[in-house]
């Protein structure tokens, strides 16, 4: 499937929510279902919530609508100069002229709002599409090879802070934005779950966890690593590997996110660790945001094939988290490289090879 084919089947596929509905237009203006739909970036700034242009999606027609100053440059780089599209612009300074060009192009359709039709969007935009999935596996490769790459040469003393602009730098480098960065050295990573830079320098542990996304797409995965070895934080792992493969072994397609999240509990308490889960949520659904959904008690979503998930469980100061698809064969980790430290956890004979805690210095 090319990018063309996968925007026109995203396409129709909208097209046929609303006819369901009883609408007859849409206008996307989110950034992850413009990304979604576009598989372009629609953002000025990373953390952009809302496009700087909107797509109007009608029975007959696409157009894209975006200020002079956005409207060729979304046009040409991020819709690839769509053929199917009509890229219409209006002055910056005059914003008045964009309800003119609206009216022209909805006058009289029944429109709805991303917010009306959002169930359906949401089980649309979760279901990765042929082009998705490959686009997915090469973004999980590349970010776990660099993150990998960057773990395993970590030198005593560098601080949090100069770790997360050579993150950002590299995976800027290889076209990924680093929406999310976690990084936390010895004593904060046994103390927070979620641990933003505060500038500590590396003694011999460090935590690092990242969320970059590429078109849209967005990866999770953290890399763990010691300097020297230390037996606690190594039990640590390994006891947090199988709570993460039996997560991962609860995603049976028709199974619910509940049941995935069951099965990682009654891990937790089998590696004596019972109450660990309420320090942190657990990871869950993901794709165009970063969390779709989070797993619970109490999730009937169902799980369903080519889906995305990370999970993300910890076991105090250690993590692990990988993005991985759920196919009909079973779990693919596309975060997997094989060139990291890695441990095989048997969860009720299924076996999963699951990244621990990266030990520099070889006893």
């Amino acid at each position: 499937m090319t990018r063309q084919e996968d925007f026109l089947y995203k396409v129709e596929a909208i097209r046929n929510i609303l006819r369901e509905k009883n609408f007859e237009g849409i206008e996307i203006k989110s950034q992850a279902n413009f990304s979604y739909v576009t598989r372009g970036r629609g953002f000025i700034g990373l953390a952009s919530t809302v496009a700087c242009g909107s797509l109007f999606i009608t029975l007959d027609h696409i157009y894209l609508v975006s200020e002079n100053i956005e409207i060729m440059r979304l046009y040409n780089e991020q819709l690839d100069s769509n053929p199917s599209v009509c890229a219409i612009g209006y002055p910056w300074d005059e914003p008045q002229k964009r309800e003119e060009v609206v009216s022209q192009i909805i006058g009289g359709l029944k429109m709805a709002t991303e917010g009306e039709v959002e169930a359906e969007l949401f089980k649309l935009r979760t279901i990765m599409t042929p082009y998705d999935r490959e686009e997915y596996k090469k973004l999980s490769y590349d970010t776990a090879v660099l993150i990998e790459e960057i773990c395993k040469n970590l030198k005593k003393g560098i601080s949090e802070y100069e770790l997360a602009g050579e993150i950002s730098g590299r995976l800027w480098s290889n076209n990924i934005e680093p929406i999310t960065i976690l990084i936390a050295f010895d004593e904060r990573a046994l103390r927070y779950r979620h641990p933003v830079m505060a500038g500590n320098r590396l003694e011999n542990y460090g935590l690092v966890g990242i969320c970059g996304r590429r078109n849209g797409l967005i990866v999770s995965l953290s890399r763990d690593v010691l300097l020297d070895y230390d037996e606690d934080m190594v039990e640590k792992h390994t006891r947090c590997a199988m709570v993460h493969a039996a997560f991962l072994s609860g995603l049976k397609i028709g199974n619910t996110v509940e049941s995935a999240f069951g099965k990682g509990l009654l891990e937790y308490q089998k590696q004596g660790y019972p109450l660990e889960y309420k320090e942190h949520h657990q990871g869950g659904l993901t794709g165009f945001i970063p969390r779709e959904l989070r797993a619970n008690i109490g999730c009937t979503h169902s799980v369903r094939r080519d889906e995305a998930y990370a999970f993300n469980p910890t076991i105090q100061g250690s993590k692990c988290e990988d993005t991985v698809l759920v196919t009909e064969n079973g779990i693919e980790i596309i975060t997997y490289t094989g060139n990291y430290a890695y441990i095989t956890c048997d969860i009720d004979g299924e076996k999963f090879m699951m990244p621990t805690v990266y030990v520099v210095n070889k006893r």
